[in-house]
């Protein structure tokens, strides 16, 4: 999450303005579609065992449609599960719901090791990352380049570090210092476009267009529904927005990789989250279950509130 400023205070007129209103998706479902490569039976090469494991870290657009690439930023789970003895690499590349096996051959040289990771090639979104792994580093860059030209991001930079997935149930989100008492975190996806009026100093009435982001309150902060019974009182006052974190927090906590870029916005930079799989449904406990449908039974009637903050 970026750090950003509150620039202007909440309007009272807020419930009185004309607004064209961006179409607020629905939060994630736990499930989504799974494809893999088994490497149970393929031997290791114990040389390059140290590379296993998930790579995780910022997947940057750098050749984009528009002039707004940070929109299309997103966060890379780069898996590899096995390389074998003749440095063949098999893994999956997890980011935004999507996850998809790859293969590719090492090659070493004196300072790095490089391989490229082909993609299947018959999903829209498929490609090709050409990574480095610096010996003696514990990060690697690289980039990935789009089997479709035609695509919004052709072109992404990607800059991983080693990050181990446990699911723990303590993991709550880090508090930002940038807002007041009451504001928690921004959802930079859905907007209003509403009509501000303030009066010159002549004392004549205006108005002027303004664009406002909904928020969360601080109680994410103080709530985990992985740890804590929920009860209707501590949930009635809540805003929508505050429910569909609570409730998403358990998924993320799971390490599910979310397709909604609304839902997964609040998750990329947590330093606890690892986007792992598309199905966590049979992972969630008995009090997880029944928070979830307590925060979804209050979310069909919540409302938000919405200011306007720079970024």
């Amino acid at each position: 999450m970026k750090k950003i400023a509150l620039i202007i205070t909440v309007s009272l007129l807020v419930f009185s303005c004309k607004d064209t209103k961006k179409e607020v998706v629905k939060v994630e479902d736990s499930t989504t579609k799974i494809d893999t490569i088994s490497t149970k039976e393929i031997p290791d090469n114990p040389a390059y065992k140290h590379l296993y494991g998930n790579w995780v870290g910022e997947f940057m657009a750098s050749e984009f449609e528009g002039d707004e690439g940070f929109t299309y930023n997103t966060l890379l789970n780069l898996k590899i599960d096995k390389i074998d003895p003749s440095n063949k690499v098999y893994g999956t590349s997890i980011v935004s719901g999507n996850i998809r096996p790859f293969e590719g051959t090492l090659k070493e040289t004196d300072s790095t090791l490089y391989v490229q990771l082909n993609e299947p090639g018959d999903d829209k979104y498929d490609g090709v990352f050409k990574i480095n792994f610096t010996k003696g580093q514990d990060s690697i860059k690289g980039i990935w380049l789009a089997n479709d030209k035609k695509l919004k991001v052709t072109k992404r930079e990607l800059l991983l570090t080693s990050r181990v997935f446990k699911y723990n149930p303590n993991n709550n989100f880090k508090k930002l210092d940038d807002y007041t008492d009451d504001i928690g975190l921004v959802d930079w996806e859905n907007y209003k476009n509403m009509k501000q009026k303030y009066t010159d100093d002549e004392g004549k009435s205006n108005e002027y267009d303004v664009t406002k982001q909904r928020y969360s309150s601080q109680a994410i902060y103080k709530l985990n529904a992985s740890t804590q019974k929920l009860t209707e009182k501590q949930l009635k006052n809540l805003q929508k927005l505050d429910l569909e974190i609570l409730r998403n927090a358990i998924y993320a906590r799971h390490g599910f990789t979310f397709k909604n870029k609304t839902a997964r916005q609040f998750f990329n930079d947590e330093a606890w989250y690892v986007p792992m799989y598309g199905d966590i449904e049979k992972e969630l406990t008995p009090l997880e279950k029944e928070n979830i449908a307590l925060l979804q039974r209050f979310e069909k009637y919540a409302t938000d509130n919405y200011l306007q903050f720079g970024r």
